[in-house]
């Protein structure tokens, strides 16, 4: 049955993973237009501003995972309870935590944006930061019973709450948007949604997985045993934060809440680019860890780490050169004319972006050798100097100012710092695995090239022309690197399920 789970529960991400990228592409513009700029940056303030406060979880969303998935191979139930009564008393007290912390924020969104925002503004932006805090608070708790769920490998029923989730939010909103309650009334939908979902994975626990938490105090050893797993989730999470959330909210404080609309279309693609990136490493990588408790040589490591990061780099690269050829078009006719800025806050944090995405082979390596903290550590330092160079730019340069602070950041420690790592301490062959990598950079490079350069003679005014572009482009992009690039591995993975199809469709021929 695990097996079984497992395996559907991967299909179900994939398909969730399309619905959330199909879904946004009709929803945002029909969203955008009813919103208005302003009120779309202020919305989006307001959720990067309580976003803050999903750091009280400190990292804990894991280690719940880890402790009851070890509990349940030890058939150890009493235990699994009392972890399970732990986190949720824990979670309730740091759902107390939210709305104090959110409550502060509301009570001085007035002293922390006046600058930026309108005096109008600033009193919508309380109502919408106290809206939103109550959702987050609420969310806590009910995320302990969550967690539960994906510890006992029912991933059927959680990717399907997912799903459900995924296509019930854009509808809400737009019925609120609809009935004209703007801002306000897209928060309380994601509320009314939090209500009818969340009680789902509740109800599982007590009458599916039959499992009730027993209230008692854990012992002092295991508690700092888990708050040592915990940190550095917790590091990861303040990372994230402070690239994700804080240059919006820095816009906000010093520009506009048109700029935050801006800046915040513009960040989106990164999302599509992270999750094609991902999708691949967590399909080929669960083998690092075996390799490395057996002793697997460096070669080894770093023929697994090209092998891998070739792989990503053709998915990568297509999406990023299609982007930088059409993506001006397409904010235009998605997003329209007034987001034209989008594209450079795009391509500003995009492009660095693509180092550690065809290199998140590395992260599972040092992840196994228990040599993780590094990264952590290094990437909380390039944050917090994203966090203050975008202070200090964006009264001079704006969104363009923020953007290009986190690519530099991105460069700096993602890229340059971490190949270092790689090389000198993890034993990797970094020289080899960016020869490989400049090789198949010129398909992408020449086509980007051309596509410039007939850009300046052809307007795509229309969603014909533009599909018809990226589909030419998709399509000689594939033929010159399975004919100029890829090996022979690489071609037998596009090729053997083509093979096989065929195969397939010519035996039934001959059958019937």
């Amino acid at each position: 049955m695990p097996k079984n789970q497992l395996r559907s529960g991967v299909w179900l991400s994939y398909i969730n993973l399309a619905l959330g990228t199909i879904i946004p592409f009709f929803y945002t513009p029909v969203m955008l237009d009813m919103l208005g700029q302003a009120e779309y940056g202020l919305y989006s303030l307001a959720h990067s501003a309580v976003a803050y406060l999903s750091l009280l979880s400190f990292g804990f969303g894991s280690t719940i995972v880890r402790y009851i998935s070890k509990y349940r191979a030890e058939g150890d139930k009493k235990s699994e309870e009392k972890a399970f009564g732990f986190f949720l008393l824990l979670y309730c007290g740091l759902a107390l935590l939210v709305l104090a912390g959110g409550t502060v924020i509301a009570f001085n969104t007035g002293a922390i944006f006046e600058q930026g925002l309108t005096g109008s503004e600033i009193g919508r932006m309380k109502m919408l930061v106290m809206l939103m805090t109550f959702n987050s608070a609420l969310s806590f708790p009910l995320s302990v019973f969550s967690s539960m769920v994906t510890a006992h490998e029912k991933y059927i029923f959680r990717k399907c709450v997912d799903m459900i989730a995924t296509v019930a939010a854009p509808i809400a909103n737009l019925v609120a948007l609809y009935l004209g309650y703007g801002s306000v009334g897209m928060t309380l939908a994601a509320t009314v949604i939090q209500f009818l979902m969340l009680p789902l994975n509740v109800i599982y626990c007590f009458k599916k997985l039959n499992i009730k938490p027993k209230f008692s105090i854990l012992p002092k050893g295991l508690i700092k045993e888990m708050l040592g797993f915990s940190v550095f989730v917790f590091i990861a999470s303040i990372v994230d934060m402070l690239f994700w959330a804080t240059d919006k909210v820095i816009l906000g404080m010093l520009a506009s809440s048109v700029a935050v609309a801006v800046y915040n279309v513009g960040a989106t693609f990164n999302n599509m680019v992270i999750n094609l990136s991902t999708s691949i490493s967590g399909v080929l990588t669960p083998k690092v860890t075996g390799m490395v408790v057996k002793d697997a040589s460096k070669d080894e490591l770093t023929e697994l780490f090209v092998r891998v990061g070739r792989l990503q780099f053709i998915i990568v690269a297509l999406v990023a050169s299609g982007y930088v050829s059409f993506g001006q078009a397409f904010i235009r006719l998605w997003a329209g004319a007034d987001y034209s800025e989008a594209y450079w806050v795009a391509l500003l944090t995009m492009l660095p972006l693509c180092i550690p995405l065809i290199q998140n082979t590395g992260l599972s390596i040092i992840t196994a050798q228990n040599k993780h903290r590094f990264r952590s550590l290094v990437y909380l330092v390039i944050a917090v100097a994203n966090v203050v160079s975008t202070y200090l730019v964006v009264p001079y340069l704006g969104i363009i100012g923020a953007a290009l602070c986190s690519c530099v950041s991105y460069m700096i420690g993602q890229g340059f710092i971490m190949n270092i790592y790689y090389y000198k301490v993890t034993g990797i062959n970094i020289p080899l695995f960016w020869g490989n990598i400049l090789k198949m950079s010129v398909i992408p490079v020449l086509m980007t090239g051309l596509c410039m350069v007939l850009n300046r003679f052809l307007y795509i005014d229309n969603w014909f022309v533009f599909l018809g572009c990226v589909v030419a482009f998709t399509v000689i992009y594939a033929v010159l690197m399975y004919l100029l690039a890829m090996n022979n591995y690489e071609k037998d993975i596009f090729r053997k399920p083509v093979l096989k199809v065929v195969s397939k469709l010519k035996r039934k021929k001959a059958s019937d």
